[in-house]
């Protein structure tokens, strides 16, 4: 459970890093921290499947924007798209995981 939490202050977190970052001009894609950051998200949750659905996502929309398959508007689009549903996802688990109190 507590873990969970820490995911979702993540996502959150990545949230406004993300929209700082584009604002300022940092290719999300190529930026060495945020690669790391990924890498150890990866790490430190290695069988949690909405962290590896996330980033499979990321490294599938970089490399189709790389061969400029979409574009960068395109690809943070359908991010947005899956970091909301994600977000989501996680709270319905957490809401099934939930104790059921009876007043």
């Amino acid at each position: 459970m507590k873990s969970k939490l820490i995911f979702m202050l993540l996502l959150l977190c990545l949230t406004t890093a993300i929209n700082a970052e584009e604002i300022q001009g940092i290719d999300y894609c190529h930026n060495p921290s945020i690669n790391q950051d990924w890498d150890k998200k990866i790490t430190d949750f290695p069988k949690d499947p909405i962290i590896l659905k996330l980033a499979g996502l990321r490294t599938g929309l970089c490399q189709m924007i790389d061969n400029k398959q979409i574009t960068h508007e395109q690809g943070t689009d359908i991010w947005e798209d899956e970091r909301q549903r994600s977000i989501v996802d996680r709270q319905n688990e957490e809401t099934k995981q939930a104790p059921k109190y009876t007043l």
